[in-house]
C-alpha cells in the first residue's frame, strides 16, 4: 500500500510531518493533529495551498496526486458556524442560502421553488455546548418552524405534513397545521403565541442539561423541562434548523454565540 507525505504548519512555523496510507482521509490527518497538538478538533480547519478547506471526507491520496500535501492549520471560533446555513442533498433543492455585510456569510435562506413542499435546513455547527441563534423572520406566508434534533439525517429528509409527525424534533412554528410547539411528538397549542412574520426568534440549547428554550421578541414562550426533555447527549450531536414552506419566505440568522440569549428579567421571565 503506498504511502503519501503530508506536511502540517500552523501560523507559528511548527510543523508535523506524516506518511498517510491510500485509504486515509482528512479526518483521519485532522485526529493525528489533533493528538499531537492537544488541540480541539471543532477549533481548527485545514488548508491546502490554494487556500481552500479541506473537508474530513476527502481522501489524502487524491490531494497528494500531483506531489506531497502541504497543509496550513488556521485557528477558528466554531461557534461561528452558527451563523450559517448549509444545504446537502436531497435538501438543496428548492431554497436558496446566501449572505451579505449585513448578516454575514451563508446567514439567509429564501424558499425559491414549491418543489419539495418544504425544507428542513440546518445550521453547520454541531451543538455540544450551551450556546443560542436568533433568527430574524424576514417574510412568512405559510408554515415555518424553528428548532432543534439529534436526527439530522432523517428530519432533512421529511417534507411537508411529515413533519407533524415527528418525534425527534423539538420546534417552535407558526401556528398553521403545525402547532406552535411540537415537543418530542409532544403537540402544545394552547395559550402559545406561534411565529409571524417580522419576528425575532431565538432559539437556545443545552444538549447536557436536555434543554431547549424558545424565545419570541425577547420574550420567553417555552422550555421543554421539565416533561420533554431532549434525548440523552450520545454521538451525534444537536443540530439547530429551521423549515421553510412558501416561495420567498424568509428567515436570516442575526446573532449567535455561547450561553442564553438574554439575561433574566421581570415580568415573564425574560428580557433582552
Amino acid at each position: 500500500m503506498a504511502d503519501f507525505a503530508v506536511a502540517v504548519h500552523d501560523l507559528s512555523g511548527n510543523e508535523l510531518r506524516y506518511e498517510m496510507a491510500t485509504l486515509d482521509t482528512v479526518a483521519s490527518l485532522r485526529l493525528k493533529v489533533v493528538e499531537a497538538w492537544s488541540l480541539d478538533p471543532r477549533a481548527f480547519r485545514l488548508l491546502n495551498e490554494s487556500a481552500d478547506v479541506l473537508q474530513d471526507e476527502e481522501r489524502i491520496a487524491d490531494l497528494c496526486s500531483t506531489g506531497p500535501l502541504q497543509a496550513q492549520l488556521v485557528k477558528f471560533d466554531p461557534l461561528l458556524e452558527l451563523g450559517q446555513f448549509v444545504a446537502v442533498a436531497p435538501n438543496d433543492t428548492g431554497i436558496v442560502i446566501r449572505g451579505d455585510a449585513s448578516v454575514g456569510k451563508d446567514a439567509t435562506l429564501m424558499k425559491t421553488s414549491n418543489r419539495p413542499d418544504s425544507n428542513n435546513v440546518f445550521l453547520r455547527h454541531e451543538i455540544r455546548e450551551p450556546c443560542f441563534a436568533e433568527f430574524c423572520v424576514t417574510r412568512s406566508r405559510d408554515e415555518l418552524s424553528i428548532g432543534v434534533t439529534y436526527d439530522k439525517a432523517h428530519v432533512e429528509t421529511q417534507d411537508g405534513f411529515q413533519n407533524l409527525s415527528s418525534k425527534s424534533t423539538w420546534v417552535y412554528s407558526k401556528r398553521k397545521s403545525m402547532p406552535p410547539l411540537l415537543l418530542g411528538g409532544k403537540k402544545i397549542d394552547e395559550g402559545k403565541q406561534g411565529i409571524m412574520e417580522g419576528d425575532i426568534i431565538a432559539v437556545f440549547a443545552d444538549p447536557q442539561e436536555r434543554l431547549v428554550k424558545f424565545y419570541n421578541n425577547g420574550r420567553l414562550v417555552a422550555s421543554n423541562l421539565p416533561d420533554s426533555p431532549l434525548p440523552v447527549m450520545e454521538n451525534e450531536p444537536l443540530r439547530m434548523y429551521v423549515m421553510l414552506d412558501q416561495i420567498n419566505d424568509e428567515v436570516s440568522v442575526v446573532r449567535f454565540g455561547p450561553g442564553d440569549a438574554y439575561r433574566p428579567g421581570d415580568g415573564d421571565g425574560m428580557s433582552p
